[in-house]
């Protein structure tokens, strides 16, 4: 069975914003490929998508040095979305293919899964909660009715804060 690289995600996958993409020449040392059968590939692809799908397909052209010297040469490249790679690389075949594909796919959810949780805020909110702990303690070491307060308090407020604290910290399994 044919093995592929093992790639660092975090180098393979960028974020902008909230949108996740990767570029078409680390499509091609990811597959094996060169990188002009991937433009190929892509630019097949995109001939046959409707016109809104295309946006998932950024191409650019950059000047880079010449390998053998002398004048800069232009150089194309292609920003790739996470649907846009999703379509291109299900194009490819093979085991190797294949077995990036899930790969890829799992850590798209993972990183998606960390955004989401940053973006409803899973810390603030224990943070949050941790806090009115420590307050509902306070209160209840310095006076005999927060005392009584405290005990009603302190099941339920360990209660969420575990909930919160399982939610937060929840690994990231990638196979």
């Amino acid at each position: 069975m044919n093995q592929i690289p093992i790639l660092n995600f975090q180098d393979f996958i960028a974020a902008e914003g909230e949108e996740l993409f990767t570029e078409s020449d680390k499509v091609a040392v990811a597959f094996g490929k060169r990188h002009g059968d991937v433009l190929k590939a892509i630019r097949d692809l995109c001939n046959q998508l409707p016109e809104d799908r295309q946006r998932n397909f950024s191409f650019t052209v950059e000047m880079r040095a010449n390998p053998s010297g002398g004048a800069m040469i232009p150089s194309t490249r292609c920003r790739i979305t996470r649907d846009g790679f999703t379509w291109l690389a299900m194009r490819f075949r093979g085991s190797k293919a294949l077995n990036f594909q899930l790969a890829y796919t799992d850590a798209f959810n993972a990183m998606a899964s960390y955004i989401k949780n940053q973006r409803d805020g899973i810390r603030f909110r224990c943070l949050e909660k941790e806090l009115e702990c420590r307050d509902s303690e306070r209160r209840g070491s310095y006076h005999g009715k927060g005392l009584n307060q405290r005990k009603q308090e302190k099941t339920v407020l360990n209660a969420e804060l575990a909930e919160l604290m399982l939610i937060a910290q929840r690994p990231l399994q990638l196979n």
